[in-house]
C-alpha cells in the first residue's frame, strides 16, 4: 500500500451519507485505490486494495451499510486510522 497523506482524506459535506444509519461519510482514492469510511459511532477506517468498481457499486447500492458488510469488511485490508489523521470530521 502506497503511504498515507491524511490530507488526501479530508471530509467535507459532499461525502456525508445521510442515508445511512451506520456510515456517516465516505471517501474514495482513485490513485491509491483506497476508501475511508468515518462510521456513525466516529470511527475512521482506511480500506486498501479497493478497486474502483466496487467503489461505484458502493455508491449505488440501496443500503451502503449493508453492501459494505457484504462486500467490503473482511474482503479487503484495513487500517483503523487515529481521529487526528481524518481532518475536519
Amino acid at each position: 500500500m502506497k503511504s498515507i497523506n491524511p490530507l488526501l482524506y479530508s471530509f467535507d459535506e459532499r461525502d456525508e451519507l445521510s442515508e445511512s444509519s451506520n456510515i456517516d461519510k465516505a471517501k474514495y482514492c482513485s490513485y491509491t485505490n483506497t476508501l475511508v469510511i468515518k462510521f456513525s459511532g466516529g470511527n475512521v477506517y482506511l480500506y486498501s486494495a479497493l478497486p474502483p468498481s466496487v467503489y461505484r457499486s458502493f455508491c449505488m447500492a440501496e443500503s451502503k451499510g449493508r453492501y459494505f458488510f457484504n462486500k467490503i469488511r473482511g474482503v479487503y485490508p484495513y487500517l483503523k486510522l487515529p481521529i487526528n489523521n481524518a481532518h475536519s470530521l
